[in-house]
């Protein structure tokens, strides 16, 4: 029987949907929820989705509650300040919403930190020294988490890999800059460039990856450039920052099949040999956002 003493509420913010969890220190799962994103959501009727999701679990027990949201984000004052994925959203006050209607601690960060935190906490083969996870679902999102802590940079956007330029006077990505490689080696970024090449709208990844599964031409090119453009992507960060374990996590995971071979080909091609040599780049487990997000209470 799952405990439920000390029990911890984490809520993951997703492009697709907004899930929900209870969990106890040893992350065993209590309970769980799951509502649409509204894409189109203002402020107003983002907050009562949230509101809506909540009232499904019993907080009487719960410690705290724990959120991850995509950035930018200022954990200090705890709001969201815009996001490419709710692109009607506008510096919406969470943490004040949160605390006004559970009055429990509530702590903050970017899902991406949140999803570090998970793999840290819940994944006993990446806990190492310096540990960056890379989520790879409707967007790109990057976490740091460094000697037991995450790295939040200032305000909590530190780590906002999936922005970097990429591709020169490239595609134009949700952020309103070119070339980022979220543009690329995602699944909008996937989608989008296919569409580009095609004129075709595919509904998800999984309709892209069937695709090169079946030797579509057009998909195995985009695909191909995705994963350069990722490669490099994972290369500024180890350059930058020297993890000695990079972990891949998200829905695009599941194809790893389908291009795990050629991004560890394009990295031992391009990563300084000494950093690559002592680096270990491997799936992380496949666990909801919820937990990393419930386990900010922890502390």
């Amino acid at each position: 029987m799952v405990s439920e003493v000390e029990s911890f509420l984490g809520i993951d913010v997703g492009g697709i949907s907004v899930k929900a969890g209870l969990i106890n220190r040893k992350g065993e799962l209590i309970q769980e929820a799951t509502i649409p994103t509204e894409r189109f959501a203002d402020n107003e009727i983002f907050l009562f989705g949230i509101t809506t999701l909540l009232n499904k679990f019993n907080l009487s027990k719960v410690k705290s509650i724990g959120i991850g949201t995509p950035g930018p984000i200022d954990i200090e004052n705890q709001i969201i300040l815009s996001s490419a994925n709710l692109p009607n959203i506008k510096n919406v006050k969470i943490g004040e919403h949160l605390s006004k209607i559970t009055t429990l601690p509530v702590f903050f960060n970017n899902d991406a930190n949140c999803a570090a935190l998970g793999e840290y906490h819940f994944n006993e083969l990446s806990k190492t020294d310096s540990l960056i996870v890379i989520t790879l679902g409707t967007g790109y999102g990057c976490g740091w988490v460094f000697k037991g802590k995450i790295f939040n940079g200032f305000l909590g956007n530190g780590m906002e890999a999936g922005h970097q330029t990429v591709v020169l006077n490239g595609a134009i990505c949700g952020c309103g800059n070119m070339g980022c490689v979220e543009s690329y080696f995602s699944t909008r970024g996937l989608l989008g460039r296919f569409k580009e090449k095609t004129n075709l709208e595919l509904k998800d990844a999984k309709s892209f990856f069937k695709l090169v599964e079946k030797k579509d031409e057009d998909a195995i090119e985009v695909l191909e450039l995705g994963v350069l453009a990722f490669a490099h992507s994972i290369k500024n960060i180890i350059h930058m920052v020297n993890p000695n374990k990079v972990v891949l996590v998200g829905g695009i995971t599941k194809s790893k099949d389908l291009f795990y071979d050629k991004l560890l080909g394009h990295l031992k091609n391009i990563v300084f040999p000494v950093l690559y040599s002592n680096l270990k780049i491997e799936i992380g487990k496949e666990m909801s956002g919820f937990y990393g997000a419930a386990s900010q209470g922890f502390e």
